[in-house]
């Protein structure tokens, strides 16, 4: 299925976002609640898959637009799976539920609205935290214990 919008949000406050996908088809969206880590992993390795093909930057003029906080997520990302049909130009995503009774959801982009995807969710992953400059580690507005300076994680939020 060819979707008309794909794109990645954060609903919250930095240190306490909650991160969905969202895919329009038909009118019909889906939001998919997803780890970070997830949304940062899907972004790199599109632009990476991109830039070898020679497509990176197609998408410039694309808004993927965000997410809908009110809307009702239909299931956990556990995994995904991306592939490039360099015949078509068509890229295939398929998003599989941490449940294994859901049926994985495969979506159908073009290498334009990847790419707008891809560039969009980098700048919502970096939205949030900003990263210690000695251990890479969140830090609270109020700073955090770093590991490098012997500090303590107990109470650490990833």
């Amino acid at each position: 299925m060819t979707v008309e919008r794909f794109a990645a949000g954060a609903i919250g406050q930095p240190g306490d976002r909650e991160f969905r996908l969202e895919a329009v088809v038909d009118g019909a969206a889906t939001a998919y609640l997803i780890e970070k880590i997830q949304v940062a992993a899907l972004a790199k390795e599109a632009q990476a898959q991109l830039r070898e093909s020679g497509n990176l930057g197609v998408g410039l003029g694309l808004d993927p637009g965000g997410v809908d906080a009110d809307m009702d997520v239909a299931f956990r990302v556990g995994g995904l799976h991306l592939a490039f049909d360099d015949t078509t130009g068509i890229v295939l995503v398929v998003i599989h539920s941490t449940d294994d009774s859901d049926p994985p959801v495969k979506v159908e982009l073009t290498q334009a609205q990847l790419d707008a995807f891809a560039r969009d969710a980098l700048i919502v992953v970096a939205g949030g935290r900003p990263a210690c400059p000695r251990c890479g580690l969140a830090m609270d507005p109020d700073g955090h214990n770093c590991p490098r300076s012997n500090g303590d994680l107990r109470g650490h939020r990833p």
